[in-house]
């Protein structure tokens, strides 16, 4: 009944030789079906951008031919129009821009569910009597929910960044060249420091997704065997096995975060201060 009343989207590729490719093009194949959704998602992000851009623009333009002169050239009201007219452009493609990136990472995450749940059901006896159940629902439930959230939040993010700096750094360039040369003198330093932290991040979280693994094998084995180890009164030791495992990922999420809040202040203060 549940099926009958969600589209299934069945994927044209293998999933498993799509994850060994490499990550970018494992992405740009896991999109199929929904490329086309994703680009205009893209496209509405920049329209948006240039909305922005335009927004300081025309306040540019309110200061210098309605505030400065004695006698305004321009209609306030004219002013005001304009600040709305782009205020809700700029909302309207935004919103467009979320919807279809949340409509392509859910496809994405129904598909690549769909596919875990079929090729769970194919694998031998031996492959489910040596991997712990706790693997499995991770990879079932967060790594697939982790994907999705790189579609929907993390990708479109760092495209609407980039597409920020592009339309900001070109508006720059047309009002003053060398001041807009001079606000960049900090981006290399930027880069380089975000290079060195996304790849410490990336074993951090590894490490922290392995270890949730481990807590919810330990956890499912305890509900499973519940009998067994009141049978033969091994609350105790269940207890005290449970909670190292917890206590370990409690300091490897503590790790996590505190890279996350070393590295977003500190480079929030190199910009700010050039």
């Amino acid at each position: 009944m549940l099926s009958s009343s969600v589209p299934s989207i069945q994927p044209s590729f293998d999933l498993k030789q799509t994850v060994n490719i490499g990550k970018m093009r494992g992405f740009w194949r896991l999109m199929t079906g929904f490329r086309l959704t994703y680009l205009i998602s893209t496209a509405s992000m920049g329209i948006s951008a240039i909305m922005n851009t335009l927004t300081f623009l025309l306040l540019r333009h309110f200061v210098d031919y309605y505030l400065t002169p004695v006698n305004p050239t321009i209609s306030l009201w004219l002013v005001v129009g304009a600040f709305l007219l782009l205020a809700g452009a700029q909302a309207l493609f935004t919103f467009n821009s979320r919807r279809l990136a949340a409509r392509t990472a859910e496809g994405i995450a129904l598909r690549v569910r769909e596919y875990i749940y079929d090729h769970i059901q194919r694998l031998p006896f031996t492959y489910h009597d040596k991997t712990q159940t706790g693997e499995l629902l991770q990879r079932a439930t967060s790594d697939v929910d982790t994907i999705r959230r790189f579609f929907a939040d993390q990708a479109i993010e760092a495209g609407r960044i980039a597409l920020l700096f592009v339309v900001n750094f070109t508006a720059l360039l047309y009002l003053e060249w060398r001041l807009a040369w001079f606000s960049v003198i900090i981006l290399p330093v930027v880069m380089v420091i975000s290079l060195f932290f996304f790849r410490r991040v990336e074993k951090a979280y590894e490490a922290y997704q392995e270890q949730e693994a481990k807590l919810s094998s330990t956890l499912q084995e305890n509900l499973s065997g519940v009998r067994v180890v009141k049978a033969f009164a091994r609350q105790e030791f269940e207890i005290g096995k449970f909670e190292k495992e917890n206590a370990t990922k409690y300091q490897r999420g503590r790790y996590l975060l505190l890279m996350h809040a070393l590295f977003w202040p500190v480079t929030d203060v190199m910009c700010g201060a050039q």
